[in-house]
């Protein structure tokens, strides 16, 4: 008897320590932007399962990276869903009562886990309605070819451990900067050398309002633009065009 009672024990342990890496993946669902709650993003992480809702009679639409090719599109209950690939975006929609399942999405960049999950909504203005879920990559901005010299004359990235480079961009690739951080007491927007105006920046509260936030343009560098304070999300406005910023740093506290 305890040679059994040592060889339960010795499986619950071993059992407990494979499942380990699995449960250390988080969910991540998509968060509004501050114009329409409809249209959404989600930060990618290899590590993380995203949770997309579908709504019943209606089409909504995944949006991956330029660029991102599918290669293979696999799902738990394949009945459950209409699936149509084109491109870069995945449109889908729930078409069977049951259609809680998983879906693994294999590109030539990247490996998604997918939690699907269906439900009711009383009209097409619902604020949980979902039209597309576009992803943000955070590896994208750190890959930017930044020219960081010259932003040494206005800020000492010396000691880089003192910045927050973690944000994330969504929105018009005309006005988009090329870099992103701050410091904990001021952001540092760094645009492209041709643009021929700068955009002007709001803050976006929690009721996804706007208000104007105090900036200024670096009178050593024409191309920096600093913002007296640093915010969870943040919007730049050009005539039409408009650029979503957020401080994922502070989101995911």
């Amino acid at each position: 008897m305890r040679n059994s009672s040592n060889q339960i024990s010795f499986l619950i342990i071993l059992l407990t320590i494979i499942m380990l890496p699995f449960r250390a993946m988080a969910i991540r669902e998509p968060k509004p932007t501050a114009i329409d709650s409809r249209i959404r993003v989600m930060t990618y992480s290899p590590n993380d399962v995203f949770k997309f809702t579908g709504y019943y009679n209606y089409q909504g639409c995944i949006e991956l990276d330029k660029g991102e090719e599918i290669v293979n599109l696999s799902m738990g209950d394949p009945n459950a869903w209409f699936i149509q690939e084109f491109g870069n975006r995945i449109f889908i929609k729930p078409i069977k009562d049951d259609a809680t399942t998983n879906m693994l999405l294999i590109t030539n960049k990247r490996t998604y886990f997918f939690e699907l999950h269906a439900e009711e909504v009383q009209n097409i203005n619902d604020s949980n309605m979902i039209f597309n879920v576009k992803f943000l990559y955070p590896d994208n901005e750190k890959s930017n070819n930044t020219n960081l010299v010259s932003l040494a004359s206005e800020v000492d990235l010396s000691h880089p451990e003192n910045y927050n480079f973690y944000y994330t961009i969504s929105g018009h690739q005309e006005i988009a900067p090329i870099k992103i951080f701050d410091d904990g007491d001021f952001t540092y927007i760094y645009f492209r050398d041709k643009n021929v105006a700068m955009p002007t920046v709001y803050i976006v509260d929690d009721r996804k309002k706007e208000s104007l936030v105090n900036f200024r343009i670096s009178t050593k560098n024409p191309n920096l633009m600093i913002v007296e304070q640093v915010s969870l999300r943040l919007s730049l406005r050009l005539g039409k065009k408009v650029v979503y910023v957020f401080n994922e740093a502070l989101l995911s506290k």
